[in-house]
């Protein structure tokens, strides 16, 4: 049986995320197509893919690569979205029922066990869907959409920046903060602590990013310069 496109975008996207393949990582077409013992198209259509989830930039004259995060662009991504998931948050503090408020503590449980098994592709997964359990509950369809859509685009930003497992911890522990403010019913409190939940994982995504080009520039500047000191 031939392969499919579905199925080489599932192997390179859990390579991706689970840090095989670094960012700036190239991703050959003709390489990836003689691994998968297939023609070119199906790859080719994978690699669409996954530019579409997030993962991967196409270059001009460059070709296919992992892609690379840049600080300014991490930070206006998690302003957007925090605003608008706060908003969302707070709408849906009013609708939410007893099975929905349900569903979010086990979520929060299954988090848990994930962090324990540094599984960082089930957390990703698991806490999208944490979040989208909340943004069901909220009445504003198109609100719920455009979050979805800017999310789609931006999948691979906590997996592949690689958040420390203490941060993860905490944001999951910022999920319990979220989820006693709906039992409570209180919209404003809600709407605020996932304002703060989804500004302060960006903060750290760009933190670590930054942090990751000064270690990147630092190695380079080393190997082009053997007597060049490295700094603590």
């Amino acid at each position: 049986m031939p392969i499919r496109s579905t199925e080489i975008h599932s192997a390179v996207r859990r390579r991706i995320l689970e840090g095989e393949l670094q960012p700036g990582h190239r991703l050959v077409i003709r390489r990836i197509a003689e691994e998968f013992g297939c023609s070119d198209i199906p790859v080719r259509e994978a690699l669409r893919g996954l530019e579409a989830d997030g993962l991967v930039e196409v270059l001009p004259y460059r070709g296919a690569q992992v892609k690379v995060f840049h600080p300014d662009e991490v930070r206006e991504a998690y302003l957007i979205r925090g605003h608008l998931e706060s908003l969302a948050t707070g709408a849906a503090a009013d609708f939410v029922d007893d099975a929905t408020l349900g569903q979010l503590q086990m979520l929060i449980e299954q988090i848990d066990e994930v962090l324990d098994a540094d599984d960082v592709v089930a957390y990703s997964r698991l806490n999208r869907e944490f979040h989208e359990v909340v943004f069901s509950a909220c009445p504003h369809r198109r609100l719920h959409d455009l979050i979805a859509k800017l999310w789609d685009g931006q999948v691979g930003l906590v997996t592949v920046l690689r958040l420390k497992k203490d941060r993860l911890r905490r944001s999951n522990d910022e999920h319990r903060a979220i989820l006693e403010a709906l039992r409570r019913r209180d919209g404003d409190a809600a709407a605020r602590l996932a304002l703060e939940h989804k500004l302060g994982v960006g903060d750290d995504l760009v933190a670590a990013l930054m942090a990751e080009e000064r270690r990147v520039g630092t190695c380079e500047a080393t190997a082009t310069d053997p007597t060049a000191e490295v700094q603590p």
